[in-house]
């Protein structure tokens, strides 16, 4: 059993602990997807652990938010941020989730590893070789957003773990590197630190790939609704909050389908540890999706957001921006494929404005003059992304 931390109030500003929370829940998907990929039982205590802080801090949020709400009037205002801290401890329980995959020796089954070669941003391990030109290099110096859109989200060293690394961080020659980006990126940085990695061989990549495209869907779209329900709070957008109530309705469907099929797939007996873990990532990419509806309602009710919401998301290690493209745009008359945004400023976009409609955007979506991208990604892209949408030309976002 678990020990838990003795709470008493302590005066901690709500914008503080909301950040926290945020920055830990975020990072802790990605931990925990690592830990069911590598079978790493390492990095599954230490999402634990970090489940176990976001829990405290969730107590903490509570009892600012009691001090503060003296009258019906602050109890209103509060309530978006009440309804929002708990929907990101959902999300931190859903990590928790995953790592339990690992904890309790409950297995991982091999399509796995390839699930994660077909999402969109993949995660990838690598341990720094001797002769790589990354060894004593700083990750500032790198440069791996712009160059690669790669991040370094978690650096294994010897038996401790360095969390969200620092720009200052130096890396060292038998470093364990997790990494997050771009697929293209993602190889780019596999070679340049580390080796090929082993894959499947083609006979079971065929016998499960429609287990694999099913999940990966799952997981794309769980953290897609993720990502537009932070933006639907920061622009107070019930255009956007409507699209993540629509996605909510399409996961539960994707999930029992991705479930019924699993369950009538050709696994063999010795397989079934496996496969329960893969049914189990299933269910956490589903209350992953349904905490970040639960944020979308706030909108939906018609509740304001309070401003501490919006100063939280802004400054938040991965944030949410608006750019618009002016006529001087190199992005005009190209596809998001095309344009490379994620590559060039780091940032993903979420969702192209058009006028007064929001566009889900696809690989072959064109950007036309005139077009608000609604993008997220690390603080350091946002402003790249603003100069690669209106290089010399100002605009005015309403």
């Amino acid at each position: 059993m678990p020990k838990f931390e003795k709470l008493e109030y302590k005066p901690i500003p709500v914008r503080q602990l909301l950040l926290e929370m945020k920055n830990l829940s975020e990072l802790m998907i990605d931990l925990a997807y690592s830990a069911a990929l590598y079978n790493d039982k390492d990095l599954a205590e230490d999402v634990l652990a970090l489940e176990r802080r976001v829990d405290t801090l969730a107590y903490l949020l509570d009892m600012e938010i009691m001090v503060a709400s003296r009258d019906p009037k602050d109890a209103e205002a509060m309530v978006s941020i009440s309804r929002v801290a708990a929907a990101t401890d959902k999300i931190s329980d859903a990590a928790a989730d995953i790592a339990a995959i690992v904890t309790r020796n409950i297995g991982i089954h091999p399509i796995v590893g390839e699930i994660f070669e077909k999402v969109e941003e993949r995660l990838m391990k690598v341990t720094v070789k001797a002769n790589s030109t990354i060894v004593k290099k700083r990750i500032g110096e790198l440069d791996l957003a712009a160059r690669m859109g790669v991040d370094i989200i978690a650096i294994r060293r010897n038996k401790d773990w360095i969390l969200d690394p620092k720009s200052t961080e130096s890396i060292f020659q038998d470093d364990i590197l997790i990494t997050r980006g771009a697929p293209s990126g993602i190889e780019e940085f596999k070679d340049l630190a580390e080796g090929q990695l082993a894959k499947l061989n083609g006979q079971e990549r065929a016998r499960f790939e429609e287990i694999v495209t099913r999940f990966v869907e799952l997981k794309d779209t769980s953290e897609l609704m993720l990502d537009l329900a932070y933006s639907s709070l920061f622009l107070n957008s019930k255009e956007l909050a409507e699209e993540v109530e629509n996605l909510e309705e399409r996961m539960d469907q994707m999930h029992t389908d991705f479930e019924l099929l699993a369950l009538t797939s050709d696994f063999k007996k010795e397989e079934a540890s496996g496969f329960l873990g893969l049914i189990r990532l299933g269910v956490a990419t589903e209350k992953i999706a349904d905490a970040a509806a639960e944020m979308a309602e706030v909108v939906l009710r018609g509740i304001q957001p309070h401003p501490i919401l919006k100063l939280t998301i802004k400054e938040a290690e991965e944030t949410v921006v608006q750019a618009c493209v002016t006529a001087d745009s190199s992005l005009i008359g190209k596809t998001l494929k095309e344009a490379r945004v994620h590559e060039e400023t780091g940032m993903w976009v979420l969702v192209i404005k058009r006028g007064e409609m929001g566009l889900r955007p696809r690989g072959e979506s064109k950007i036309q003059e005139g077009d608000v991208l609604i993008a997220s990604g690390y603080t350091d892209g946002v402003e790249d992304l603003k100069k690669l949408a209106s290089p010399t030309q100002t605009c005015h976002i309403e």
